[in-house]
């Protein structure tokens, strides 16, 4: 049987460790098979902790990491320069901008700059991660508050239909 769908309801008594677990996974798969694109679309972001290699479990991933907790901007810059196109849409505000300001600039360093697109949008609420072959919609931010401390609703999927509509869906960003 295959289950193409999973939806966690996250409290701070439970759920979070499973939703941080799920990030983990889905970043780690990526890593394994990005096919090109990936999006994080999310009104506030941050460099929160995506993948946990203080055990060296992921070492092969990217040796250069060490044993640390790997952070948003260092799996998009490992993500980048094996060819990823990472799309970020999220808001214009003084909770993004440091975020921003460390991907672009490290982009930058490491000459990929044109792997990284950045849109910001003022309404923006639409929240959702999605790679390759999965997708995390729901009421999370990317966020440490969003992963570990308020009530949050997600949905994982990996329908490769839903995935397509999503990625039409979030195109839209870029051209309006």
């Amino acid at each position: 049987m295959t289950y193409l769908y999973r939806r966690i309801f996250k409290t701070q008594a439970t759920g979070a460790i499973a939703l941080q677990e799920l990030v983990q996974t889905m970043f780690v798969a990526e890593m394994l098979i990005s096919t090109g694109e990936l999006w994080i679309v999310s009104p506030w972001i941050s460099n929160v902790v995506l993948i946990d290699n203080r055990s060296g479990n992921f070492d092969a991933l990217n040796p250069e990491w060490g044993r640390r907790e790997v952070r948003v901007v260092d799996v998009l810059m490992a993500l980048m320069a094996r060819g990823t196109v990472v799309c970020i849409v999220t808001r214009d505000d003084d909770i993004n901008r440091p975020f921003i300001g460390r991907l672009t600039d490290a982009a930058v360093q490491s000459a990929l700059e044109a792997q990284l697109s950045v849109t910001l949008r003022d309404k923006l609420h639409t929240k959702g991660v999605l790679l390759s072959n999965s997708l995390l919609m729901g009421s999370m931010n990317l966020t440490y508050n969003g992963l570990v401390i308020t009530d949050e609703w997600v949905e994982f999927s990996l329908d490769q239909q839903e995935l397509a509509r999503t990625r039409l869906e979030f195109e839209h960003y870029l051209r309006s």
